[in-house]
This record gives C-alpha cells, structure tokens and sequence, in this order.
C-alpha cells in the first residue's frame, strides 16, 4: 500500500535517487521509478506517492501530484518548471495530431522547402528584371550616357537566420 510523501532533495547519478519525508522527521532514500525515457526529478516539496518494496522495508518514489497543464484526454503536455515551480517551457502534443512548442502563436515552416521556394522566386525575379533592362533604352535631354543600361541589377534574398536547427520536421 502507498503513501503520501514530501519531496525534499535529489541526488542525481545513474538513477534519481531522493529524500522524502512521508511522516514527520522520517527521511526515507528512495530510488524514482517512472515511464521508460522520462528523466523529470521532482523539485523540493513535490508530492510523490512513495510503495514500499514487499517486505524489504526500503520504499520507491513511483509517481508524482502534478499540476494540470491542459492537457485533455489523449493528449500530452510535457514541461519544465525552474526552482520556485514556475513552468518554464512546454511541449503539447495534442489530440488533433498538432505539436504546440512554448505556445501557438506562430508557425514551425519546413526550412527547405521554404528555402527552395525563395530562391525559385529571386530566379524569376532577376530573370523578369534582366529581360526587361535589357536592351531598354531611355532618352532624356542632356544625358549622353546612361549608367547600368543594359546591365540588369540583381535581387538576393538571405533567410539563414530563420532557420532553427534544433527542431526537425518531416
């Protein structure tokens, strides 16, 4: 059967290992059991549920009370919180197949593609740009040459900056 314990410090090696207090001045080591691929240490003063391990008399941390985030049912939030249990970043996968990172309201785009399509469009535009400089002749009175007739000026469209390597998309 389980109890109710007090979250109080961490020691973090090759597994999290804590300090929790589940009846006054009792501090009990346990070792945090939780889903496959999830590294989230509790912060000072989370509950945790804590089991003893049959007959051993050593106990397990194997969940933790949290604070809804939003999520509905079938949905995910995953998220960081600093020292004081502020939450600090999320992740929402949600019901309708969309990933919302630290909020919604921009737009992940597909770098490449994106890319591809800009530099498609500055070869049209400098295409449309030459052909009509080309050969294009102006008259003004007292003007005995023209600098850069006959030479198209070109466009250049850099959008390296946006690029955000640290997030892939299919």
């Amino acid at each position: 059967m389980g109890r109710i314990g007090r979250w109080l410090s961490s020691k973090i090696e090759t597994y999290i290992e804590g300090v929790v207090e589940s009846r006054l001045n009792e501090a009990l080591k346990c070792f945090l059991y939780g889903v496959s691929g999830d590294d989230s240490p509790p912060l000072p003063e989370d509950r945790v549920l804590i089991v003893e391990k049959t007959g051993s008399g050593s106990y397990v941390v194997c969940g933790t009370l949290s604070v809804s985030q939003g999520a509905n049912p079938g949905e995910k939030v995953l998220y960081s919180r600093d020292s004081s249990g502020t939450v600090k970043s999320t992740i929402k996968l949600l019901s309708t197949g969309i990933i919302e990172i630290n909020g919604n309201a921009d737009f992940a785009v597909a770098f490449n593609d994106l890319k591809l399509a800009i530099d498609n469009l500055v070869i049209s535009i400098n295409s449309a740009i030459a052909g009509s400089i080309i050969g294009h002749t102006h008259v003004e009175t007292g003007a005995t040459t023209l600098p850069g007739v006959g030479t198209a000026p070109s466009v250049t469209v850099n959008i390296t900056a946006a690029k955000v390597s640290g997030v892939k998309l299919p």
